[in-house]
């Protein structure tokens, strides 16, 4: 039996709500293969078909790193027809995850790597790329690309309702051969009447007031019900 296919569609902008034709659009699976590749149309608009279910990650990029980086959300759960809209430039929100904080009033813990374009390239063409700073220990070379974020520079919301910020970590991610980079782990509110145990869509907004890029990134999150 053929499962019953839905379809996922939208646009991809710049951050003035300009259209972007020619933006590549991709679902990917756990192992990051396409499951499916398409492109933007002159009005920046986009359609994908494809069977339902939980989809690893969705992607919409154009001139990747030369004038944008690309937008992700994550753990898409596409059983009906799905809108879902990106806008993009210099920031990169990768590896978005949001995850409860077991205490008494409702709260999320949102963890992602933010990435400058405009800082990747400045370390590049100093030829500093993997050798910028050391870690606390001095065990790790950090790659230092990523903005310095303040609770004025993020915004959050939570199925479009906007949460509150309550505080901003910055920490140390490690990558592989001897690297890491900087992440963040945000605290941020949660309404009450949010039914934790259905998809919500987590959508985080950044701003870099060195360089002035922005970023944004999606993650679609539940609590798996226990006894």
């Amino acid at each position: 039996m053929v499962n019953e296919q839905v379809k996922v569609y939208g646009k991809v902008t710049d951050f003035n709500g300009t259209p972007l034709s020619g933006a590549e659009v991709r679902l990917m699976n756990e192992k990051f293969e396409d499951i499916h590749v398409t492109y933007t149309d002159d009005q920046g608009r986009y359609k994908i078909k494809t069977e339902k279910g939980l989809y690893f990650h969705f992607y919409a990029c154009k001139d990747y790193k030369v004038n944008y980086l690309e937008y992700w959300a994550g753990n898409i759960p596409i059983f009906e027809d799905m809108e879902l809209n990106a806008q993009i430039d210099g920031l990169e929100i990768y590896s978005l995850t949001a995850f409860p904080v077991k205490r008494g009033f409702p709260q999320l813990m949102l963890y992602f790597r933010p990435m400058s374009l405009k800082r990747a390239n400045e370390l590049e063409e100093a030829g500093d790329m993997n050798f910028k700073e050391k870690t606390v220990d001095e065990s790790l070379d950090i790659i230092d690309i990523s903005p310095e974020l303040t609770k004025e520079d993020i915004e959050v919301q939570v199925n479009g309702e906007k949460s509150e910020v309550y505080e901003v970590n910055k920490v140390s991610e490690y990558l592989s051969n001897g690297q890491a980079t900087y992440s963040y782990l945000v605290h941020v509110s949660l309404n009450k009447d949010v039914n934790k145990f259905e998809y919500n869509k987590v959508h985080l907004s950044l701003f870099d007031r060195k360089t002035g890029e922005r970023g944004e990134g999606s993650v679609f999150w539940k609590e798996e019900e226990t006894v």
